[in-house]
């Protein structure tokens, strides 16, 4: 049996990862559970009656005064009340919804037939009479302005934690250091970035009674401290409480989004005056949009981002109802898993080994019916989101279009109508034009001369440790994969890594790299940037990045290759032929139901003619021997490899979802023909790798970058200032190796 889960500490300073962004507008703060007679407090009046009643944008106010006065108590006073009816308002508004919708879908309706299928406007207009009646229940008990809307700017100080902002320091001057760390560590989870608050955090863990693993996030979603213990519960093999947490928090987690969703069908500013059903079909895409977000907001654990939360519930249960001895509670959870994560190798296995115990039927091993209520919802969300973008996308291409047509049919003159032709001529060479990246332009011996004349012949690129990557393990091998010469394996990096190289992409990567900088050589939907290891070494040479990307850059890449050699039991050793930094984004206005491909199905080292023939001859890269991909990142939509016998026919044999330090590796011939999906939403980020048998097609570059590392360890980068690398990067990287007379030293001793 396998788990797939991961235990979260409730303390990080120094690695904070970003919060998703704002849900669809102003509702995206995290909720804690206030019981519902909280909001009996509310009725409480202080000596001054000016702060009596007060709204929450006049209590903000007052405590933001009290903070600027000094006047320290009150500052915490009235920051604690904004925060505490803050929440209470939101609860109050979710709960109102919630009991209105249950109260008007059970209600019989006003007339038996549906005419004119008005049901849905009469429970709409049942609703809001209950919805008036519920905030009026509330308003008599908590005052008359407590569910005033807020204001949207104010709300976005609310939703962006500011009042932690002043809080903090108020409990600091009150010598209450354990909450100003709470207050500080709260603010930062919302902005990592933040260097002065992270100084002062580290300064508040200093201090007298300050506790760094009792540090808490204030605004931590309700469930999150019962998912923390659970994962205890399981790490230390106590399944029986790590089942009961696991089942509670589930339901927590579900209420939790259940809640946000309610509070997402809130008001709308159109900003303009539509008509009625125009009017409704803008509120309700707003809403939705809202609702898709909530999991995002609720799958942040202290600053730490996992959109598989959900998922891991049922990972998590499934072992350890296992380990109960409860199979059929464990065969629920894992088909439950199965559906948000349908490839996954583990549970594949798992399933067979339930599928096999005398005791399971298939009766027993069916989704539970909260997963199969919640993946119906998403996948309808998801197709009717996907409906509207697309269709009004049309309309929107179409009025432009219009427009454009318009304005240039006065302007076009007489010789512009005379040249069709020419303009189908372009298109249909169009795929021509763009040679797909195979080879520094370094390749050929007989191009760079000097390099040759220092290499001496025979020797073999290795890197210094060929068991460097002690946590790979494969995860797909051939039968899995439903064909040869093929594998995949995880664990060549780790998250950190993963992040570093996804930096130097950012930094580095060129739009339209070895495609003549075509933007979107693939898909025009698609943004398309790369790098190459000889235009990363000449930055560092330059003095313009760190030696250390350069430094995982060769490591990686020859923890790969080493693999592959190894794994396919090679009789000669693989040489790295090209290394490509590559990543593709979705363009913005790229439609959901896209069924173009990211990247045509193709072999590495011939050329397809038809469904049988595969020409291996130039311009192909003939040279190539082996192939492979080391993903970096996985938070995109699409974007999935696959391989297929086909290239006409879409199914495939098999998909590899990318995942930071998976790599899938195959041979480079026909018999792995491959592609990779449309990339729907998002960056998708790899190091691609091609590799070689015959150390004549060797990549100089990678051979370069070594030297070029050696320099500046020993003597240090070039002293230039402002100098650009150029596109055409090659000749200058030859000019350098020729004048500079420590480089050629060190790439003699590479050589």
């Amino acid at each position: 049996m396998n788990r797939d889960g991961e235990a979260y500490t409730t303390m990080r300073i120094v690695v904070l990862l970003f919060l998703c962004g704002a849900i669809a507008g102003n509702n995206d703060t995290l909720y804690n559970e206030i019981p519902i007679v909280e909001s009996l407090d509310l009725q409480e009046q202080t000596e001054d009656e000016s702060r009596t009643n007060r709204t929450l944008h006049q209590i903000f106010n007052d405590a933001v005064e009290a903070y600027l006065e000094e006047d320290w108590h009150r500052c915490i006073e009235d920051f604690d009340e904004l925060l505490h009816g803050y929440k209470i308002y939101k609860r109050m508004l979710v709960n109102c919804r919630q009991r209105c919708r249950i109260k008007v879908n059970g209600a019989a309706p006003i007339f038996p037939e549906n005419i004119e299928d008005l049901y849905f406007y009469e429970k709409k207009v049942k609703e809001t009479l209950c919805l008036m009646m519920c905030n009026q229940e509330y308003r008599e008990i908590a005052g008359y302005k407590a569910l005033r809307m807020l204001p949207r700017e104010f709300e976005f100080k609310l939703i962006d934690l500011q009042a932690y902002e002043y809080l903090h320091i108020c409990y600091y001057q009150k010598n209450r250091y354990r909450d100003a760390a709470n207050a500080m560590y709260t603010f930062l989870l919302k902005h990592p970035d933040h260097k002065a608050s992270l100084e002062t955090l580290q300064h508040y863990l200093t201090l007298p009674g300050v506790i760094a693993e009792k540090v808490v996030n204030l605004e931590a979603a309700p469930y999150v401290n019962i998912y923390l213990k659970a994962v205890a519960a399981y790490e230390n093999e106590n399944y029986a409480n790590a089942v009961d947490h696991f089942e509670t928090s589930l339901r927590s987690y579900l209420e939790s989004e259940e809640e946000c969703r309610f509070f997402c069908e809130g008001p709308f500013d159109q900003g303009w005056h539509p008509e009625f059903t125009s009017s409704i079909a803008n509120h309700f895409t707003y809403c939705l949009k809202c609702k898709r977000s909530c999991s995002m907001h609720l799958n942040n654990i202290n600053g730490n981002d996992q959109k598989d939360i959900l998922w891991s519930h049922y990972n998590y249960l499934q072992f350890s109802y296992y380990k109960l001895g409860n199979l059929k509670a464990a065969c629920a959870a894992m088909e439950s898993y199965l559906l948000f994560d349908p490839s996954d190798e583990s549970m594949l296995e798992n399933r067979k080994y339930y599928s096999a115990q005398p005791k399971i039927n298939e009766e027993h091993c069916k989704p539970r019916q909260e997963v199969l209520k919640y993946v119906k919802r998403q996948e309808y969300e998801f197709s009717i989101l996907r409906y509207i973008f697309k269709e009004f996308s049309v309309i929107d291409a179409e009025l432009k279009t219009t427009k454009k047509k318009k304005k240039d049919s006065r302007a076009k003159s007489k010789t512009d109508e005379s040249k069709p032709k020419e303009l189908g001529k372009k298109l249909i060479s169009q795929t021509d034009l763009y040679t797909p990246p195979g080879h520094s332009t370094l390749f050929h011996t007989q191009q760079f001369k000097n390099l040759s004349m220092i290499r001496n012949g025979g020797h073999e690129i290795h890197g210094t440790s060929q068991n460097r990557v002690s946590d790979v393990y494969l995860v797909a091998e051939e039968k899995e994969l439903g064909g040869k010469n093929r594998y995949v394996a995880d664990g060549f990096l780790n998250s950190t890594e993963c992040d570093l190289l996804m930096q130097l992409a950012s930094m580095t990567a060129v739009e339209g790299d070895g495609y003549n900088e075509y933007k979107s050589p693939h898909s025009k939907y698609e943004r398309f940037e790369g790098i190459t290891v000889g235009r990363i070494a000449l930055m560092v040479y330059m003095g313009q990045i760190e030696e250390e990307r350069l430094q995982q850059l060769l490591e990686k890449t020859e923890d790969a290759r080493s693999h592959v050699e190894r794994y396919f039991g090679l009789d000669r050793p693989l040489y790295i032929t090209y290394t490509h930094l590559v990543c593709r984004t979705a363009l913005p206005d790229s439609p959901m139901d896209r069924d173009d491909l990211s990247h045509l199905v193709h072999a590495d080292n011939c050329i397809l003619k038809d469904k049988e023939t595969c020409i291996r001859e130039s311009p192909a890269y003939i040279w190539r021997d082996y192939s492979a991909i080391l993903y970096l990142n996985d938070d995109f939509q699409g974007g999935e490899f696959f391989f297929t016998k086909d290239q006409t026919i879409r199914e495939s044999d098999s998909l590899v979802f990318p995942r930071c330090g998976r790599m899938v590796a195959f041979s480079a011939g026909k018999e792995n023909l491959h592609g990779v999906r449309s990339v729907l939403r998002g960056t998708r980020c790899a190091l691609a790798l091609w590799f070689t048998q015959d150390e004549e097609y060797t990549e100089y570059e990678g051979i370069l970058a070594r030297a070029i590392l050696e320099r500046v360890r020993s003597v240090g980068p070039l002293e230039v200032e402002d100098v650009k690398v150029p596109l055409r990067y090659e000749d200058v990287l030859v000019q350098y190796v020729n004048n500079d007379e420590w480089l050629r030293h060190f790439l003699g001793n590479a050589s």
